[in-house]
């Protein structure tokens, strides 16, 4: 569920929290992009439900199976993304919000500000506020768009069909879209100190599970 920018940014962590390491960073990064770009993210995301009605999540027993290969950087780059949507949903969407399945609402608790579901999942809800704090993802040097330069426009095939039967649109087409959204930062959604700490937090603990 987290956006393409947070997935770099997510990317770029890890690495630094690796290095110095042997793996290839532009192929790492390259592989935290494609799930996002197959046709069928239902089966790139290996989609089991989570701990609240609603939401799914990568399985990541079945992933870590499949897709766990420390030597092959954009297989590990493919492990990393899925890993970041479980545990940005479970650990920080999830227990951000007070989810009224009964009344159909989300309400913050931080401000008390309140949705219906429909509203919430929409560009004016939660999908405007990743779009505000995509800007600060960039200022904060949190994404390096001199690395992104880097990033091939046509990422490289997998040899998984699911993985290499894409899109159309090219994941650098979406990246200028959403970099083109100017929208100053309220926090009346999401506090980007307490999301940006939680991705952090993932990168940490991603990179001692690997080690273990």
């Amino acid at each position: 569920m987290p956006g393409i920018l947070y997935h770099l940014s997510f990317a770029e962590e890890v690495f630094r929290k690796l290095s110095p390491t042997s793996i290839d960073k532009i192929s790492f990064m390259s592989g935290n992009l494609i799930p996002d770009l197959a046709t069928d993210k239902k089966v790139s995301h290996y989609r089991r439900n989570a701990s609240v009605n609603g939401f799914f999540v990568p399985d990541m027993e079945q992933v870590k199976k499949d897709l766990f290969v420390p030597n092959n950087p954009i297989v590990f780059g493919m492990y990393s993304h899925l890993y970041l949507d479980y545990y940005f949903i479970e650990e920080f969407l999830i227990p951000e919000f007070i989810w009224d399945t009964k009344e159909m609402k989300v309400i913050n608790p931080r401000n008390n500000n309140q949705w219906d579901v429909k509203t919430f999942f929409s560009h004016s809800g939660m999908y405007g506020a990743y779009t505000e704090i995509n800007q600060l993802l960039v200022k904060d040097g949190h994404v390096s768009l001199s690395t992104v330069k880097e990033i091939p426009e046509l990422l490289p095939n997998t040899g998984i069909k699911v993985f290499d039967t894409r899109r159309d649109k090219t994941w650098k087409s979406e990246l200028k879209e959403y970099l083109a959204q100017k929208k100053d930062y309220t926090g009346e959604i999401f506090d980007y100190d307490r999301l940006w700490n939680c991705i952090e937090k993932i990168a940490t603990q991603f990179v001692q599970d690997i080690s273990k």
